[in-house]
């Protein structure tokens, strides 16, 4: 499959027959049709990596009519491994989607032709790529941060709402039944009164820290300024590898190194807080921190840390004021991971304690909520005995399911299309994953202060310092970008 990559200018020039394309038009749902069988028509904009996985959830069921990625030799690879996706699956090989570099040119071309559009780009092209879809009217899938600044998340969700489509974001573990099950346990007491969240991760596994940048030779295959996007242009560069930092992804920022870069990424917290602090979020009932204390390697003005200690201090809620902790990173070698939780004492406790190179801590009163993985898909509880009578609750019913349950279990783009097709809210919409995101953002917002933040929820803001607030939104945009 060849590139067919028309210039932006020159399609505006084209007359709107012309710009007719291989599909047809939008599979918009009208009243009385039958849902049974509906395929939609779907663009994924960053079409590799994240974005490849993205698109195998939802293309075996629905039409995959656009593809959008600035480096053409992934958009190729993309492209093909869709249809390897198709065809292990036992299923004819799918039409071909029109392949793009520019998604702004792809709306300019073909808006018409689709219902709805996933966006798995670095951080720093969410918002606008999102926004861009919701001025064309088009359901949104995002994945994980929505964005990596407040300002742009809060915006997002209020233009969402406006537009009146269905929405959601690509934390799988929202979709999961683990989640759900931690939340009922803690609700109807099987850890007693919970008292403290401990998470972590072992994140970052891409160089952070202050990183020095290096001319260099753009690759052929890349559009660098597309991969701006909104960005100020500037020249392609690399970045000199520290001494001692593992060198395996390479000393560039495409197309995996950027999530170390601020005005690029959010770090390690970005990364992986809307997985790990998801269970978190929804069992406190959707509440923001009313402070952040941070404390964390050394920063500069372009990257993030080497290693973060957090503590968000929540208010109460559906339980009383307590405090969920946050460690990233590595410490003189070792993993930068909280004490274990007082419950957890046997051998076999502290084995996956040990194991867990990222995870979660529910400590309660009288035992503990345990799950060695980002996700909270298969929670424990700590002690044993405990955890033999939680289950034994739940066999004879005393323990309830309260939650509603995923329709598409760890398939957040599966579960959007669904919705979309069948009414309803994905359990990530940005009603839920908006807050979220907020939540996770304040820890950078108190990392790149590098000291506590009071925040002001309504009035989006740091109550306690004026010059962190320079942070909640980005600090400029490139002409031609904005919706």
């Amino acid at each position: 499959m060849g590139l067919n990559i028309i210039s932006r200018r020159h399609f505006l020039g084209r007359t709107a027959g012309l710009a007719a394309g291989a599909f047809t038009g939008p599979n918009l749902l009208l009243k009385g049709q039958d849902k049974a069988g509906k395929r939609l028509n779907l663009a994924v904009i960053g079409a590799n990596g994240k974005g490849q996985s993205d698109t195998q959830g939802v293309t075996l069921d629905h039409n995959i009519v656009a593809l959008v990625d600035v480096d053409k030799n992934r958009l190729q690879e993309a492209a093909k491994k869709r249809v390897d996706h198709h065809l292990k699956s036992s299923q004819a090989e799918p039409p071909a989607p029109k392949l793009y570099q520019d998604f702004r040119k792809m709306f300019d071309e073909m808006s018409n032709e689709i219902d709805g559009v996933i966006v798995s780009t670095p951080d720093h092209t969410h918002y606008v790529a999102a926004m861009h879809a919701l001025k064309h009217k088009k359901h949104v899938c995002v994945q994980k941060p929505l964005c990596n600044y407040i300002s742009e998340v809060r915006d997002l969700h209020s233009t969402a709402k406006a537009a009146g489509v269905v929405t959601n974001m690509g934390n799988q573990g929202r979709t999961m039944e683990g989640q759900r099950l931690a939340k009922e346990w803690i609700e109807q007491g099987a850890i007693g009164t919970l008292k403290e969240i401990r998470l972590w991760t072992n994140r970052p596994i891409w160089p952070q820290g202050p990183l020095v940048k290096k001319a260099a030779q753009c690759p052929a295959n890349l559009d660098w300024d597309l991969w701006l996007s909104s960005e100020a242009s500037e020249p392609y560069f690399e970045f000199e590898i520290p001494a001692g930092v593992n060198a395996k992804r390479g000393n560039s920022v495409h197309p995996f190194n950027w999530r170390g870069w601020w005005q690029f990424g959010s770090g390690a917290l970005g990364d992986m807080g809307c997985h790990i602090m998801d269970a978190t979020f929804s069992i406190l009932g959707q509440l923001i921190p009313e402070k952040i204390d941070a404390t964390s390697s050394p920063i500069s003005d372009t990257c993030a840390p080497v290693w973060s200690d957090l503590v968000y201090h929540m208010p109460a809620g559906k339980h009383a004021a307590l405090t969920v902790s946050w460690n990233d990173g590595s410490k003189d070698g070792k993993p930068n991971k909280p004490a274990i939780s007082p419950h957890m004492t046997s051998e076999g406790a502290i084995k996956a304690f040990e194991k867990a190179s990222s995870g979660m801590m529910f400590i309660g009163t009288n035992g503990t909520i345990f799950e060695g993985d980002a996700y909270c898909a298969s929670p424990v509880i700590y002690n044993e005995d405990l955890w033999l009578q939680t289950r034994l609750d739940m066999k004879s019913g005393k323990i309830k399911k309260t939650e509603t349950r995923s329709a598409m279990p760890n398939n957040p783009q599966g579960e959007w299309a669904h919705h979309i097709v069948n009414g309803g809210l994905p359990a990530s919409n940005f009603d839920y994953s908006a807050p979220l995101t907020e939540f996770v953002l304040l820890g950078n917002l108190a990392v790149r202060a590098q000291q506590s933040v009071q925040w002001d929820k309504q009035g989006m803001k740091v109550s306690n310092a004026e010059a962190p607030n320079k942070f909640v939104a980005r600090p400029a945009y490139r002409d031609g970008w904005k919706a």
